[in-house]
């Protein structure tokens, strides 16, 4: 790759995301896992979508649930494949390809801290519905707004925009899919200066119909 072509802001923070998460103090993870924890059992099997590094898995895996994991990028599946403690981890760009696992193939599917950079979440949706077997979970989050009908872009300091997403949209998203929404807590993380806590997040519990 040529010096003057930047890198992904993704790929670029491979090596020291789970440090900068803390910098952030972000626990979001953490609260996706205990929100679910009442439906999954050990031995089931956890699709992680955007796993990077892993943090949004690992305390399922902790607890008995073979995961199983899904990136864009090289550098963030590597980083996760040292932890030693994924089924599979694949390759993929979720918002153009399909996922690449067959029909009703997981008990439960996560995705955690990635749906904020995707514009339309329908196609990728519709992919979770057919990959999630009836009566499993989707955990995901979400950055939320109300001041629109659908969803709305905006720039950010790390030269990567954002979409907030608003509730209509989400609860049509879900009805489309056969997604029922169990649970929903809003969150408040720091911001891009690391000081102010002024970044809202929602965390959504979902069942398969």
């Amino acid at each position: 790759m040529s010096q003057d072509v930047k890198k992904p802001v993704h790929e670029e923070l491979a090596s020291q995301y789970d440090e900068e998460v803390k910098a952030y103090n972000s626990y979001v993870y953490d609260v996706i896992f205990g929100m679910s924890f009442e439906f999954v059992s050990a031995d089931e099997k956890l699709l992680n979508i955007g796993v990077g590094t892993g943090l949004a898995s690992m305390q399922f895996a902790k607890v008995g649930l073979k995961v199983y994991g899904l990136d864009t990028t090289q550098e963030m599946l590597a980083v996760c494949r040292s932890k030693s403690f994924t089924e599979e981890l694949k390759q993929c760009d979720m918002i153009r390809e399909s996922i690449p696992y067959k029909d009703r193939c997981f008990d439960h599917v996560v995705c955690c801290g990635a749906l904020h950079f995707v514009n339309d979440l329908y196609n990728l949706s519709s992919e979770v519905q057919r990959v999630i077997r009836r009566g499993g979970i989707f955990a995901f989050t979400i950055a939320p707004q109300e001041t629109a009908v659908g969803y709305i872009e905006e720039p950010t300091a790390w030269d990567v925009s954002i979409f907030k997403h608003s509730s209509q949209y989400i609860m049509e998203l879900l009805e489309t899919n056969g997604l029922e929404l169990l649970k929903e807590q809003r969150l408040l993380i720091k911001g891009e200066d690391k000081v102010n806590y002024d970044m809202l997040f929602s965390a959504l519990i979902c069942r398969c119909r």
